[in-house]
């Protein structure tokens, strides 16, 4: 609107200037500066306001563009620890009151197909579960006290186990209490392999089981990254 008011006035001015005396038309000139200088403002105005509104959406809207490419999965790992109690010594003559053990797993997470599709595309990761299950078990024991871990390096999540009967089945619900997931979610976004183990005492000897250590996690992942 504002353009073609100027071009109004600049066609006025131009048809009309020889009709008008020379202090009306110095009056007209001097008038059809003004509206040039202020044509000139108006529009140098208008051009910077425009480019510092786009560089501040640009700045503000590259995450917002970016996270619209954002692919979520979800996928799990897990790991059999295997545990072997061998039989004591002492079996004959005495009562058995503890006897120590412990098992370790190496888990790869690259071992999962979208880990290894976005291995350097990946955002965040967000465990959703995590759990230990016991089978192939010899015969029934109990695990007087023991400690059930997830590691790498100096990152360490783990959990206390006291008093608990291992059968085929048994399930260990392994929660973040004490902010475990937390450390397994910076886990698994180095992508490197860790390691699952059980350690403590059980109440019998010559038993062997295995524990499946079972991590669930959502993952977002961008190719844009």
């Amino acid at each position: 609107m504002c353009h073609f008011i100027y071009g109004v006035i600049d066609i006025v001015l131009l048809k009309h200037k020889h009709y008008i005396n020379k202090n009306e038309y110095r009056f007209k000139i001097d008038l059809y500066s003004i509206i040039l200088i202020l044509k000139f403002i108006t529009m140098k105005t208008f051009l910077k306001t425009l480019i510092i509104l786009l560089i501040g959406v640009s700045f503000s809207s590259c995450d917002d563009i970016e996270s619209l490419a954002d692919i979520e999965f979800t996928t799990s790992f897990s790991g059999d620890v295997d545990v072997v109690v061998p039989a004591s010594v002492s079996h004959a003559s005495a009562k058995i009151d503890a006897v120590s053990f412990s098992g370790k797993a190496t888990i790869d997470p690259q071992s999962d197909s979208n880990i290894k599709k976005y291995i350097d595309k990946l955002k965040s990761s967000d465990v959703q579960e995590v759990t230990g299950t016991f089978k192939k078990v010899s015969k029934p024991v109990r695990i007087t006290t023991g400690s059930l871990s997830i590691s790498q390096g100096s990152k360490s999540a783990s959990w206390s186990i006291k008093n608990f009967d291992v059968a085929n089945g048994a399930k260990i619900i392994l929660d973040s209490a004490e902010g475990q997931w937390a450390t397994i979610n910076q886990i698994l976004m180095s992508k490197n392999k860790f390691d699952a183990k059980i350690t403590g005492t059980v109440d019998n000897d010559d038993v062997s089981f295995t524990v499946t250590i079972y991590i669930k996690s959502n993952f977002i992942a961008n190719p844009l990254k």
